[in-house]
This record gives structure tokens, C-alpha cells and sequence, in this order.
């Protein structure tokens, strides 16, 4: 059995899983394909600028991700402090490279 699909997606991360369900709600078939054995949900930081939340909205997983990331507030020499929102403040102290 032949399988068609309009569009072939390598990478099931952020970009390849919301690019899958844009496509998906625009009623355009997709195949995702993923090296890795499982999909992860932890071990990863996640960073992204207004457009980035424009268009995760878009699509209607905007509200979602809010609920479960912490705000950036500051960056000094030593690490980074990180808002937890109601919860207080947390540091990092490796920054990034």
C-alpha cells in the first residue's frame, strides 16, 4: 500500500510538530518523521519572541505554553535569574553559550 502525503517534515520538534498541525487544520496532509525513539517533553529550553507567540496563538497553543513557562526577567554574569511568576524567582547559574 502506497502512502500519500502532500507534505514530508523531518524533526518532530517544536517547529516540525506546529508546522504538522497548521497544516493539518488548513486540511493539508502531513508526515512527520522522528529519529528519536520517544518524544521528550523535558530536557530542552524554549525561548521565543512576540511573532513566535503571534503565531503559536494562531494556532491555538499560545494559552497552553504560557501556562507552563517561566518568565525570563534578567541576565547578569553569573547565571540567569528566571520569574517564576506567583511562584518567586529561581537562578540558573551557568548561563548560556
Amino acid at each position: 500500500m502506497e502512502i500519500v502525503e502532500d507534505v514530508v517534515i523531518v524533526g518532530a520538534g517544536i517547529a516540525g510538530l506546529t508546522t504538522s498541525l497548521g497544516l493539518h487544520r488548513l486540511g493539508i496532509r502531513s508526515l512527520v518523521l522522528e529519529s528519536s525513539e520517544r518524544l521528550r517533553i523535558t530536557g530542552f529550553a524554549f525561548t521565543t519572541w512576540e511573532n513566535a507567540w503571534k503565531a503559536l496563538d494562531a494556532i491555538g497553543i499560545g494559552d497552553s505554553l504560557r501556562r507552563q513557562h517561566y518568565l525570563l526577567s534578567s541576565l547578569n554574569g553569573i547565571g540567569i535569574v528566571i520569574s517564576l511568576g506567583d511562584r518567586g524567582y529561581a537562578e540558573a547559574h551557568y548561563p548560556p553559550i
